[in-house]
């Protein structure tokens, strides 16, 4: 196991920043084509649309750097509070998709409507 600082810096190494290496877009395009059921396929549509309309890679980038680090620090800050029953979160991202209150596991079509 790493050390709470050790980890933290994997966070930001590993799984905040790389996304602006800007791969991520063509990636997730290129799936939603291949696989336009699958989890989260939306979002390579919407990364064309946004591409057509002169949005800059970086930009997006930017904004999914953001979503990423919030994504995290509120995963980080459920740890504590609620938090997890003895070691119970092992394994836990095994099951994210499953537990996708629309019951579409990220497809198209999930996520929620503005309030």
């Amino acid at each position: 196991m790493a050390s709470r600082d050790d980890f933290l810096k994997h966070m930001w190494d590993e799984v905040i920043n790389p996304i602006m290496q800007e791969h991520w877009i063509d990636y997730a395009i290129q799936e939603s084509g291949k696989h336009p059921d699958s989890p989260f396929a939306d979002v390579g549509l919407a990364l064309k649309r946004l591409l057509a309309a002169g949005a800059s890679r970086r930009d997006l980038s930017l904004i999914a750097r953001r979503s990423a680090y919030g994504a995290v620090f509120a995963t980080l800050y459920a740890l504590d509070d609620p938090g997890v029953d003895g070691d119970d979160f092992k394994m836990m991202h095994e099951s994210l998709l499953t537990a996708d209150p629309s019951g579409r596991e990220g497809r198209p079509g999930s996520a929620p409507q503005k309030r």
